[in-house]
């Protein structure tokens, strides 16, 4: 199947919360603008609570808006799988907060404490990061040449993590690498909203990154509705089906000054 590229509508009309079409982007693949993030100076705590992001610039992603990796299924129920996001940073590292919508938590093929978890198979949030801003087609060749300047964090909605498609495997919980939180909270309708707070410090993106740099991103999400392999991957932008490799496909974060 060809490769699709799909933007959340409200960047087709030039830019939503928190998203720029900067020409310092360049473009995607398809020929339209690269989106850009703004990260902006912010003091986090993690904690999975996401109240130090009141005020923060969110971009939401859906069914509707966003790319499904079609290694897995395709669904149009935003009850079932629909987040948001936003990005900032504090002069130090990357930070990232996610709420997800879900109507089933399944978190068995994973525990707590994990940090070299199959997140993937669970309901989890996971992270891209392209340091080196190179727009590599295939970010886990096996010469593993991009995995110093970035790579894959994945947190699951229990607290396991990996970051195994990295440089720096079993590093997670470590302030000089990268850490993150997560809460749950179950809704009287019996659906969850999915907390997820995450800290990249520049090490993990190759170590020359700083703000006023920009890097290459996106972000998806698992879902899990049975137990054992996830049902769906839903990602803010990327090649699909190769969602996770493809840096081509990705946006933009500027770490504002």
């Amino acid at each position: 199947m060809r490769s699709l590229i799909c933007l959340a509508a409200s960047l087709l009309l030039g830019g939503c919360a928190g998203v720029l079409h900067d020409p310092a982007a360049g473009r995607l693949p398809d020929g339209r603008p690269r989106p850009t993030l703004v990260a902006e100076r912010r003091a986090i705590v993690l904690d999975g609570k996401l109240d130090d992001w009141q005020g923060a610039k969110f971009v939401t992603v859906t069914p509707e808006n966003g790319v499904f990796d079609l290694e897995s299924g395709v669904t149009k129920d935003a009850a079932d799988v629909s987040y948001r996001f936003a990005v900032c940073h504090d002069g130090e590292a990357l930070y990232v907060a996610v709420e997800t919508t879900d109507d089933v938590l399944r978190q068995d093929d994973t525990r707590a404490g994990e940090t070299h978890a199959m997140a993937w198979q669970d309901d989890a949030v996971e992270v891209f990061i392209d340091g080196n801003r190179n727009r590599a087609p295939h970010a886990r060749s096996k010469d593993k040449a991009e995995y110093p300047s970035g790579g894959e964090f994945s947190l699951v909605a229990n607290g396991a993590a990996t970051s195994n498609c990295t440089a720096w495997p079993d590093t997670f919980g470590k302030a000089d690498h990268w850490q993150g939180a997560t809460s749950c909270e179950h809704l009287p309708d019996g659906s969850w909203k999915l907390r997820y707070e995450y800290r990249l410090t520049w090490k993990v993106m190759g170590g020359e990154v700083r703000p006023g740099d920009r890097i290459g991103f996106t972000i998806g999400i698992q879902d899990d509705d049975d137990g054992g392999k996830r049902d769906h991957a839903l990602y803010w932008l990327g090649l699909t089906p190769h969602c996770w490799k493809d840096e081509a496909g990705w946006g933009d974060v500027y770490l504002k000054p």
